[in-house]
């Protein structure tokens, strides 16, 4: 089977020239939930400004490394999974403004953090039908206090603020003059809707309640259903689509031969959830980015195709993890290598 539709260009990650340190949140007593465990960032990338600020800055960055004209961009996909500084607005439409997409066609994504995950999805559904578009995905997320605890407001996640931008174009589409590529050689997604109270208030919340208390949602999901009704749902559906994507690869006379990225969460996250799953069908190593940058929301699997390309000293296959509070996990095979088709 050959299903080499889709191809992501210049994958950008880009973070804010601020930090926040976990001394400084313990020292000024904003860490309202339990301290983090063991091996966490120290050092967390934060902003001041605005997310859509931070996905502006990506996507031109993605633009110009391309060499993509910003008036030939057709569609735009904007992910998030945190408050975007409004209630009645679109954060989508201001990014189109602010990065000079003004003939782009703005789309909002909400999936949570497989938001990124999402607009994959619909790409390559769009570039299987056969359809010619070019469109640039792009997310941003900036978890601030004091309405989000990035230190302790979840368990075994700590946040970190990013905007990240990829382009994507079918694959009959003429390869943009400069960057680096990716070819999406598999793609599935699946979800767990039965999950999804695990972020859903016991009660209505006012519309402008604050603080996030993921912790207090989870508690509660996990007292009434244990804690095994969690990683048992993800490591099975990880398992069931990663099997799949390797059977991909099969089909096409291919084979993974880089690392596996799973989401950037802490690493008894990673070792409870996606382990045991990863380990049971293949041996390739993963390649853990959370303890450097934090969770960036639904920029995860952006972020993580950003290092793929950076890293692509030749043509190599890695496998990418993305996963979404509600939830969806998606898992994907990319080949990547500069102008790689």
């Amino acid at each position: 089977m050959t299903r080499h539709h889709l191809r992501l260009h210049a994958a950008t990650l880009e973070l804010p020239g601020t930090t926040d340190t976990l001394a400084s949140a313990i020292a000024e007593g904003r860490l309202r939930g339990r301290h983090p465990e063991a091996d966490p960032a120290t050092t967390l990338p934060a902003t001041d400004g605005s997310p859509v600020d931070l996905a502006a800055a990506a996507a031109r960055t993605t633009l110009d490394r391309s060499g993509q004209p910003a008036a030939e961009v057709e569609d735009l996909y904007y992910a998030w999974t945190y408050f975007q500084g409004a209630h009645f607005w679109s954060p989508a439409h201001a990014l189109a403004d602010r990065a000079g997409l003004t003939t782009a066609n703005p789309i909002g994504l909400q999936q949570m953090c497989n938001g990124a995950g999402a607009a994959l999805h619909l790409a390559d559904r769009a570039a299987r039908a056969g359809t010619a578009f070019t469109a640039l995905i792009c997310t941003g997320d900036a978890f601030r206090g004091p309405g989000f605890d990035r230190w302790s407001g979840d368990y075994g996640v700590l946040y970190g603020d990013a905007g990240t931008a990829v382009l994507a174009v079918p694959a009959s589409h003429p390869a943009p003059p400069g960057g680096p590529s990716s070819t999406l050689l598999s793609l599935h997604t699946g979800a767990l809707p039965h999950l999804e109270s695990m972020h859903r208030p016991a009660a209505a919340a006012p519309e402008d309640s604050w603080p996030v208390d993921v912790q207090a949602t989870k508690r509660r999901y996990l007292q009434e259903n244990g804690s095994e009704a969690l990683a048992e749902a993800m490591r099975g559906m990880v398992g069931k689509l990663l099997a799949k994507v390797l059977s991909d690869l099969a089909e096409q006379g291919r084979t993974a031969d880089g690392v596996v990225y799973p989401p950037r969460l802490m690493n008894a996250t990673l070792d409870s959830l996606y382990v045991p799953a990863v380990a049971a069908l293949t041996d390739l190593p993963l390649r853990r980015l959370g303890p450097i940058t934090g969770h960036l929301g639904a920029g995860d699997l952006i972020a993580n195709l950003a290092d793929a390309q950076a890293r692509a000293d030749r043509v190599r296959t890695d496998i990418f993890i993305s996963a979404g509070a509600g939830f969806t996990i998606s898992v994907a095979a990319m080949e990547s290598g500069v102008n790689c088709v």
